[in-house]
């Protein structure tokens, strides 16, 4: 179809793709607006497909399949990157993540300043687990950028990130500082530098980083929780539980944000919550009220089966709640769902290889059953990468392999686990609160 799009409608998807390149919150609503302004203008309908691919979230599937119904019916004649972004967003409402980065990785070798794509990509990558992959992609675009290109400031945070979790912290950092200093509300450039600070152990200046910065994320989406995240990261090194316990329902949930309520079951919230709680758990915190304000939520979500990191979540609240039997309906669900070998896709490896064993060992941790934590965990713990998310994330489960060794008076086993976590490249280990 060839139906020239309405100016009006033009206008506000460019808006909406704009901000999800900067992580604002006004992104679906532009992208809704630009739909109801010209419902036979394609571009808006797919990236709106993609938005909801990405919350990895079930609820939102049967939508998914009909925006790309309706795009492919709406596609300009010929090539197009209408029909290269539709490509790719099909792939991954199927699971093929790395069909999906594959075809937007081509669309960057043509089109290399598209930050769109770049956005898309890294986010694929990232729940593949790919970190070699994402650096490659967005260095390989590199030459094409410059100081006057738009949108180069969004470009330097996505560059930035990519490097940190590629293990490049100086370069990451100076990508990640000069992005914020274009723009002190590019969330993403603050983020990929929290991610530096605390991967090298510099507590002090993650926090000062952090905090400086909070006053400009007025207009971010969910990523202004997760930012509130990574200081509480910093302050858990310093012991200040009782503040971290505070930021858990003023920032990071509170039910009184725009953000929780129009979207309570956010997967990034849910995620940011329940790994800190476990933290917390850990390092000794009383956090059993806590755990509840999850409880009702993710029983909910016992058959929503959208991202493996986040059902690994989803049985951190079940179990420590007290829900054990909806923990185990969710472990069977997932059996049931995914155990099957001719099953190839991304995400159903994802959860064959790591989401079914983490979730056996943190129900095996709250039976205080710390042989088969060690047994379940430890056994997939250089596959973690697998269920995607950053080496921060990732980090909560061995914080959980160690205390089962010490349990289980398993020296030898601590001095494994907090060498692997050294190679993943977290910097003095031996002085980090979860490992002294």
């Amino acid at each position: 179809m060839n139906a020239v799009a309405s100016q009006s409608a033009i206008d506000l998807c460019s808006q909406g793709m704009s901000s999800i390149g900067r992580f604002q919150a006004d992104a679906m609503q532009n992208i809704d607006a630009s739909i109801k302004a010209d419902d036979h203008y394609c571009l808006p309908k797919i990236v709106k497909a993609f938005m909801l691919q990405g919350a990895g979230d079930v609820r939102y599937s049967a939508e998914v399949i009909e925006l790309i119904k309706q795009s492919q019916q709406l596609l300009p004649n010929g090539v197009s990157r209408e029909a290269e972004l539709l490509k790719a967003v099909s792939f991954a409402s199927e699971g093929k993540g790395v069909e999906a980065a594959t075809v937007l990785e081509a669309m960057l070798i043509g089109s290399p300043t598209d930050l769109f794509a770049h956005v898309m990509v890294q986010d694929e990558t990232f729940w593949l687990g790919r970190s070699e992959w994402m650096l490659d992609i967005v260095e390989r675009a590199a030459p094409a950028w410059a100081p006057t290109s738009k949108d180069y400031g969004a470009y330097l945070s996505l560059r930035a990130f990519a490097n940190e979790e590629a293990g490049l912290f100086d370069v990451a950092e100076k990508y990640g500082r000069d992005a914020v200093e274009i723009d002190p509300t590019d969330v993403w450039g603050a983020h990929a530098v929290a991610h530096v600070l605390v991967m090298k152990g510099e507590i002090y200046r993650g926090i000062d980083w952090l905090e400086g910065l909070s006053p400009h994320w007025g207009l971010a989406n969910q990523m202004r929780h997760h930012l509130w995240w990574h200081l509480c990261l910093f302050l858990l090194e310093l012991g200040e539980y009782d503040r971290v316990v505070n930021l858990l329902d003023t920032e990071i949930r509170n039910p009184a944000s725009p953000l929780i309520q129009a979207s309570p079951a956010a997967t990034i919230d849910i995620n940011n919550y329940a790994s800190l709680l476990l933290r917390l758990e850990l390092y000794g915190v009383d956090v059993a009220i806590q755990w509840q304000t999850l409880a009702a939520i993710c029983a909910e979500r016992i058959s929503n089966h959208g991202s493996a990191f986040s059902n690994v979540h989803d049985m951190m609240v079940l179990s420590a709640s007290g829900q054990t039997e909806r923990a185990n309906e969710l472990l069977q669900s997932m059996r049931e769902r995914f155990d099957i070998d001719n099953q190839s896709s991304s995400v159903a490896l994802s959860y064959r290889a790591v989401a079914i064993p983490v979730c056996e060992a943190l129900l095996a941790y709250r039976s205080k059953d710390y042989a088969q934590v060690l047994s379940r965990l430890g056994g997939v713990r250089h596959q973690l990468q697998l269920m995607g998310a950053s080496h921060a994330q990732r980090d909560v489960f061995y914080h959980l392999l160690v205390h089962a060794a010490r349990h289980e008076g398993c020296d030898d086993l601590q001095q494994i686990y907090m060498r692997d976590i050294e190679r993943l490249g977290f910097c003095d280990v031996p002085l980090r609160a979860a490992y002294r």
